[in-house]
């Protein structure tokens, strides 16, 4: 560190630079685990019946097929709802539904919960009437939230954990639409032809902690999604790439950190927006732009 502090002096580079977005602008696509739905079929996902047994893994050994292809992720869809439309951005959607092939095993809520760092014993006594019956999920998740979050450090200690206050739903049109979401993938289940055919169906079992409201009210789905809240780990805008006349921003667009030379930031922490969809393609084209920068400006500046 001192030999870095010797070189940043010599050269005349800024050592720090106080950025007030430094941290803030910080967004996910917070979402919530809907379901069981239940089907009178055996087409869904059981990883008792299907992965634990030996034709399923010889079958993928030898053959390279089976049940143990697949990531569990079936079928994605993107909707607009009727807060975008009214926005006149019926075209930009809002929610994102991603239908989880999986049926409820013994093992689904405690590996679940330990996932996600829910409650094991709120989650497991919710979907014990759906272990061993043929279900499936669909996780709900709100594409364009309106909230934003902040990381800061806690103190001036470097192996102090840091605080991380996400703000999920601090604006209460989050919620509104994410329960207009969650009403539109259960009506996709239930009054659809090709879900129909297999008797597809949501549950009557009412999630812990909801049983004051109206089951499958407008209330009854803020509860749930408020009790059941995942993240889909796309976390971005904590770093924002921006102008140098914005206050929140803290890169610009060549990924440089303003008023520090020599320093780029190049992860999804630059992105001002949390994209629609999913953040890995994203972020996998900001990692091959920023080398591309980096490459471009040191090769002129060898020259």
């Amino acid at each position: 560190m001192r030999n870095i502090n010797l070189l940043m002096t010599i050269f005349q580079i800024p050592l720090k630079q106080d950025l007030p977005g430094v941290g803030n602008n910080l967004q996910d696509h917070i979402s919530t685990y809907l379901g069981p739905f239940f089907v009178d079929q055996p087409v869904s996902f059981s990883i008792e019946r299907d992965i634990i047994n030996s034709a399923s893994i010889a079958q993928f050994l030898v053959q390279g097929t089976g049940t143990l292809t697949t990531t569990g992720t079936q079928a994605m869809g993107f909707f607009s709802t009727s807060h975008a439309k009214a926005a006149n951005e019926s075209t930009w959607p809002d929610i994102q539904t991603i239908l989880i092939g999986v049926s409820v095993g013994e093992n689904f809520a405690s590996d679940f919960a330990r996932g996600f760092g829910l409650k094991h014993g709120l989650y497991q006594r919710y979907l014990q009437h759906a272990v061993g019956r043929d279900s499936f999920m669909q996780i709900v998740s709100l594409a364009r939230p309106k909230a934003r979050g902040y990381i800061k450090l806690r103190n001036a200690d470097p192996e102090a954990p840091i605080l991380i206050h996400p703000n999920y739903y601090e604006d209460q049109e989050d919620a509104d639409v994410i329960v207009e979401g969650m009403k539109k993938a259960v009506e996709l289940i239930e009054n659809t032809a090709a879900f129909k055919a297999i008797g597809g169906r949501f549950t009557d079992q009412v999630f812990p902690g909801c049983e004051a409201t109206r089951f499958r009210s407008d209330k009854y789905w803020e509860c749930y999604a408020r009790h059941l809240s995942i993240t889909l780990h796309h976390i971005v805008g904590s770093c924002s790439m921006g102008k140098a006349t914005d206050p929140y921003a803290v890169v610009d667009p060549q990924l440089r950190v303003l008023g520090i030379d020599f320093l780029r930031v190049v992860d999804a922490s630059v992105m001002p927006t949390v994209p629609v969809g999913n953040t890995h393609a994203p972020t996998v084209m900001v990692a091959e732009k920023g080398a591309d920068m980096i490459i471009r400006y040191w090769g002129g500046y060898k020259k």
